[in-house]
């Protein structure tokens, strides 16, 4: 039997062994997928010799996994782990802190990094074991709800071969696997005449294939139609990526009323630092305790919500890293390296101004009610210089900005939605979930197959915290 891991090398933070393999000599790579091996006491000789271990290489070293760094290594610790007994070690909180580097006090709850690569991880096995593995004497499942892995033999394995003897006779914990090596029907099997099937027994294969490929269809329809409806779908593909998290900021509402009450603009160096002022005489009826909790509290908009709320129905929400980060909760290296959604302007979201310099139409702000406006640096022929709040075309016009540009670092991109007041931001989001709307800006920004960064202009008529209708009326395209 393999020994149980030293806990000397578990530990908080990145694990000293990359996935698993170990040996009692000297330190080496094992595999084509670079597996660290270091001295202790496990036995690597005779975990190798495992058909389920030697199963889990293949697999990790396979197309479908080998072009992420954090898939195989994932496959690989549960898999030493069940194998060694070690049941009780695979749990999300471990799993977090070996393979994804998260501190040993973290919150699974508030990070879904490990469910997010556990789904990832179980479609490429299926994906492998459907194609490059369908040759595969046995296959791996991940069952829902955990992260043991299951080793399934297959039943047209020939039970006489010595592979398939060894799978069930040869490993070590053959009376601990011998219940989940019970022979199944293989995955993919050829079709094989047997004189004793019934024709009740092959109608109903039939009907439940016909079914299950109508099945396959919709949802493939279905998810397809989603994307189509989403209209930015290609933004959305860059934006939530497994390689790289992505943060979604709702606005501060509490700092936006705090600056039209105190008539002090806060700039983003006072809001990162918590300086802005807490010590402000009384304003009329309003008391200073009340100033305070406006800058205490964590008051965010219906608009933003919404908007937050139509990012978490997005297929591309599930397949990526995203955190939903209050505003005064995130630091300037936060969006250093990850990728970001900043909902608001810099009046109630302070770190949409580190974008400012990269930006044509920006967003000015007044202590004034209702007397902010668009400034356009370079208007075109027919553009204004200024689009102001109710006082262009309608009495109730209104403005909002939907700008995509570089990330901090220039790895991977940012996406604000910023309006005037809550109807403009409302009419951003809504143009930018409109796929009439954004198809020809999509068009236009794609190059060379990647997508450019954009600023677009959108004009809407405010009814309270409405924006009944949205159209684009200027845009800028800059090459990266």
């Amino acid at each position: 039997m393999l020994k149980r891991r030293d806990p000397s090398l578990g530990g908080s933070g990145q694990p000293s062994m990359k996935a698993i393999g170990r040996v009692a000599s000297t330190s080496r790579f094992v595999g084509t997928i670079g597996v660290l091996v270091e001295e202790a006491p496990l036995d690597l000789e005779q975990l190798r010799l495992r058909p389920e271990w030697q199963l889990a290489c293949r697999v990790a070293a396979s197309k479908r996994l080998c072009k992420s760094d954090l898939l195989p290594r994932f496959l690989l610790y549960v898999c030493e782990q069940h194998l060694a007994g070690n049941d009780h070690e695979i749990t999300e909180q471990r799993i977090g802190t070996q393979i994804f580097n998260r501190d040993t006090g973290y919150n699974p709850g508030e990070d879904n990094i490990v469910r997010s690569y556990a789904r990832m991880l179980r479609k490429r096995l299926d994906e492998y074991f459907e194609g490059e593995g369908s040759g595969e004497p046995m296959r791996i499942i991940i069952p829902r709800g955990g992260y043991v892995p299951v080793f399934v033999g297959y039943a047209d394995a020939n039970p006489h071969t010595t592979e398939f003897r060894v799978a069930i006779e040869g490993s070590p914990n053959a009376e601990r696997h011998e219940s989940v090596l019970e022979p199944l029907r293989p995955h993919n099997p050829p079709f094989k005449p047997h004189r004793q099937m019934s024709w009740r027994s092959l109608w109903f294969g039939t009907a439940l294939g016909i079914v299950l490929t109508f099945v396959a269809w919709f949802v493939a329809h279905y998810i397809q139609e989603q994307k189509e409806r989403s209209g930015a779908h290609a933004i959305w593909a860059q934006l939530f990526q497994l390689n790289r998290n992505t943060l979604i900021v709702p606005p501060d509402s509490g700092l936006g009323i705090l600056q039209n009450l105190t008539g002090h603009l806060v700039p983003l160096e006072e809001y990162a630092n918590g300086n802005y002022p807490i010590d402000k005489q009384p304003l009329h009826d309003i008391g200073v305790d009340n100033l305070n909790d406006l800058r205490r509290q964590r008051y965010t908009s219906l608009v933003s919500l919404n908007i937050t709320s139509m990012l978490a129905q997005l297929p591309e929400f599930s397949a990526g890293r995203p955190e939903i980060r209050y505003a005064r909760s995130i630091t300037a290296e936060d969006l250093k390296s990850s990728d970001a959604i900043l909902i608001g302007s810099s009046h109630t979201n302070p770190w949409v101004s580190l974008f400012d310099s990269r930006l044509n139409f920006k967003l000015e702000y007044t202590p004034e009610i209702n007397q902010s406006f668009v400034f356009n640096m370079h208007p075109a022929s027919t553009e204004q210089t200024i689009y102001r709040n109710g006082t262009d075309k309608t009495a109730n016009s209104t403005y909002g900005v939907i700008d995509y540009v570089p990330s901090l670092d220039g790895v991977g991109h940012v996406l604000i939605i910023q309006g005037l007041n809550m109807a403009g931001t409302q009419a951003a989001a809504d143009t930018l979930f409109n796929s009439d709307a954004m198809k020809p800006i999509l068009q236009e920004a794609s190059s060379n197959g990647s997508l450019q960064s954009f600023e677009l202009l959108v004009e809407t008529s405010s009814i309270g915290a409405t924006a009944p209708r949205a159209q684009i009326i200027a845009t800028r395209f800059h090459s990266e």
